[in-house]
This record gives structure tokens, C-alpha cells and sequence, in this order.
């Protein structure tokens, strides 16, 4: 039988996903296979981050906070602490893991004219709520770090965190990411899934992890602009890419 992992690297990459978002636990016989296919996936999302992370310096994107990185790979001991928080939050969901041990942190917030995405700067208020016009929805992905920040405080807030579900603000919401006060992504763990569902993603209900990766880099990073197409900046189209995963 072929492996999934070969499949995928065959380039039956919607397909794969699709048959394995369908798994709630994960059999013991076809783990490895699908943690393959997943360091797969997060290497090639890696890739395309790093791309546009470089085009955003080049079309003059300022960062909305300077001391956090557009981009910030992961490191040795970063994959070490992955491993140590799956075990003690009971479960992290394969896709997930992987984009903590090869992606890293991303934050693509910021101001940047060329792109019509705004921060910091003044700029017209956004008509109406998102998804739409006004709200790019840049994207965001979490550091390691950052999980750990967030188990330290809700072990600390909950005593006995065996029973008790971590709701992880994955990142800034559409409003949050335009400096608009909203709320945030929201994943739930512990999750043995292979591909999570990302709550709150307006517009988006039921997405998982991979399929929110892959509409982000087939639009630049900035997702939003899906829903308005014929309104996205001329300069998004430099940053496009067909997803290979």
C-alpha cells in the first residue's frame, strides 16, 4: 500500500490532507506517515514564508511591533520544547506541531502602503465587519515560545491542567491584525488530530490549519483578499503563489 507520505510527495497533496483531516485520533500503525507528510507540508509553507517575508522588505513593510521578527525560524531547542509541551498538554495536532518545529513565528502585520495594509499609519477606517475590504488578515503563526507562555499561565490559572482544555489564541483576529479591537484565532488542545480546525477565522468556518496555510500563501500572506479580489493591491500579485502542499 502506498504511504501517504509518498502520495503527497507524488503531489496529491489536497487529496492526502483531505482523507487524513478526516482522522480524530490518529492509528499507531500510520503515525510516522503522517508526521511526514506534515514536516513535508510545514517545510515547503517555510519556504514560501520566507519569500514573502524578503518581497515585504522590498515593497517598504514596516512591522507593527519592531522587536518581533517578520519571520523567526525555529531553533534546536525550540524543537525540544516542542516535544516536551505535546507530552505535557496531552497532544498537539500533527500540523501544528510541525509548523512550530520548521516554521517558526510569522507576523505579517504592519504597514505597508504598497499592499494597502495599515497599522500603525492613518488610513481609512474599513467599512462593515470582516471578511472584506479593509481587513487583509495577515498572517500570523505562533512561536513555540509563545505556547509555552500561554501553558505556563493556564497551568498556573488552573492548578490541575490534566482535565482542563487549553482554548490557545493561535493569533490576532481579523480586527486585532488592522488595530481594531477584536479577539483571536482560536485552537483547542489538547488535539491528536493530524489537521486542526482554526476557530473564529471570519468567514472561514470549519478551516483547518492547512487549508488556512494554503489560501495565505496563494494570497501573498494575506488571505483576506480573497473575499474581495477585484479590490486586491496590484503588488499582492508579486507575492501570490500556487500552494504546493
Amino acid at each position: 500500500m502506498t504511504s501517504y507520505h509518498q502520495r503527497f510527495l507524488a503531489g496529491e497533496h489536497r487529496i492526502v490532507w483531505d482523507e487524513l483531516g478526516g482522522l480524530a485520533d490518529i492509528p499507531v500503525p500510520i503515525v510516522d506517515d503522517v508526521a511526514a507528510v506534515a514536516r513535508e507540508t510545514m517545510r515547503r509553507v517555510a519556504r514560501h514564508v520566507a519569500r514573502i517575508a524578503e518581497a515585504l522588505d522590498g515593497l517598504g513593510h514596516v512591522p507593527d511591533n519592531a522587536r518581533v521578527p517578520v519571520h523567526q525560524p525555529p531553533t534546536d531547542a525550540d524543537r525540544v520544547t516542542v516535544e516536551r509541551l505535546d507530552a505535557e498538554i496531552g497532544g498537539l495536532p500533527v500540523a501544528f506541531a510541525a509548523s512550530l518545529r520548521e516554521v517558526g513565528a510569522v507576523s505579517f502585520t504592519g504597514d505597508c502602503p504598497a499592499l494597502s495594509l495599515y497599522y500603525n499609519t492613518k488610513s481609512p477606517s474599513p467599512r462593515g465587519m470582516p471578511p472584506g475590504p479593509g481587513y487583509p488578515d495577515p498572517m500570523v503563526l505562533p512561536g513555540v515560545d509563545y505556547l509555552e507562555y500561554v501553558w505556563d499561565e493556564h497551568t498556573e490559572d488552573d492548578g490541575d491542567s490534566d482535565e482542563a482544555e487549553l482554548a490557545f489564541p493561535f493569533a490576532p483576529d481579523e480586527l486585532h491584525k488592522a488595530n481594531i479591537s477584536g479577539g483571536t484565532h482560536v485552537l483547542y488542545l489538547p488535539d491528536r488530530s493530524a489537521d486542526p480546525v482554526l476557530s473564529y477565522v471570519a468567514g472561514r468556518d470549519g478551516i483547518t490549519l492547512v487549508q488556512y496555510l494554503r489560501v495565505s500563501v496563494a494570497w501573498g500572506g494575506f488571505p483576506g483578499w480573497s473575499f474581495a479580489p477585484d479590490q486586491a493591491p496590484a503588488a499582492l500579485a508579486g507575492l501570490r503563489a500556487q500552494p504546493d502542499f
